[in-house]
């Protein structure tokens, strides 16, 4: 039988040893391509390093990213001071506020004496001083008095002596607002933990996740120190291992911000909350949630963020 020939297969074309320059960039300045080297001696004298080097058992560069540490010394300072901070912040406030009371005060003060003041002046001072006392009593009753200002109030009683002189001294009475601030801890805040979790549905997700960050801040802590100083090996391979933990620090940073989305939608109280700190209100929102927080959980946050940050890099 006849051999089928393949009219439609093309012979292989020859390999121009030319064209491997047109893979290095070479036609961005067309023309003949100079020698690498001045002349033959600098030539012969990189090759012996070259092998020098190879002989010692050195593959590559002197200084390459390759040997770079994944953690710096200093690095790892800044990470051992996060690990302690985010321990110590359980014990920091977390959360803060104030308490709102009228304090209110009686001064007696002598204003002057009147001479020679005859029995019917003095009857009808006396009637006055009981009248004006009756007005300030009708205006406490019906609570015309500002929180925040001072709210005075005289009223003159005379006072006879055996030669029926009198003087006539005064009765104020002063009402201040005063704050009583008050700070817990997250170990603190754990005995209210039941007020929140018996409210509303929103503050109970609110209260469960608020305990997993304080495990998150317990854990995260004693974890980073062991694998710091605890964990067996070269520093490459516990640098590896402590990226996978501290990548796990985004979880408590998405806590805060789905905590601050969920207070939003509002929720109601279990308990009275008149008697309790000022920033509470009468029902649940974003106001309330960021201004309970206190300045030891925004310090734990900021750690979250630093190593979540580095475990990005390593």
């Amino acid at each position: 039988m006849a051999e089928k020939k393949d009219s439609g297969a093309k012979p292989d074309k020859a390999f121009d040893p030319d064209n491997r320059f047109r893979y290095i960039g070479f036609e961005v300045h067309p023309g003949k391509i100079k020698d690498l080297f001045k002349s033959e001696a600098e030539k012969e004298a990189l090759v012996k390093e070259v092998r020098a080097k190879r002989e010692s058992g050195m593959l590559g560069r002197e200084k390459t990213t390759f040997d770079i540490p994944r953690i710096a010394s200093y690095e790892k300072i800044v990470l051992t001071i996060t690990s302690l901070v985010l321990i110590v912040s359980l014990f920091l406030p977390w959360f803060s506020g104030y308490r709102e009371f009228v304090v209110e005060s009686i001064d007696t003060t002598v204003v002057g004496e009147q001479a020679m003041l005859p029995d019917s002046l003095g009857m009808q001072m006396t009637d006055s001083s009981a009248l004006a006392a009756g007005m300030i009593g009708s205006a406490e009753a019906t609570g015309t008095q500002v929180a925040g200002r001072v709210a005075d109030a005289t009223a003159s009683q005379p006072v006879k002596d055996d030669k029926g002189f009198a003087s006539v001294s005064s009765q104020r009475k002063r009402q201040e607002l005063r704050r009583e601030y008050e700070k817990a801890s997250a170990v603190g805040s754990l005995l209210l933990m039941g007020d929140v979790l018996s409210s509303g549905i929103i503050l109970k997700i609110t209260g469960i996740l608020f305990l997993l960050y304080m495990i998150f801040s317990l854990g995260g802590g004693l974890y980073n120190l062991y694998a710091l100083y605890g964990l067996k090996g070269d520093m490459d391979t516990k640098a590896l291992k402590l990226k996978k933990v501290m990548a796990y620090a985004w979880v408590p940073v998405g806590i805060w911000f789905f905590c601050l989305i969920l207070s939003f939608f509002g929720a109601s109280y279990s308990f009275d909350s008149t008697e309790t700190i000022k920033q509470i209100g009468t029902s649940y929102g974003p106001g309330t949630y960021l201004s309970i927080l206190g300045y030891g959980f925004y310090i734990s946050l900021a750690c979250f963020i630093m190593n979540a940050v580095k475990a990005a890099e390593i």
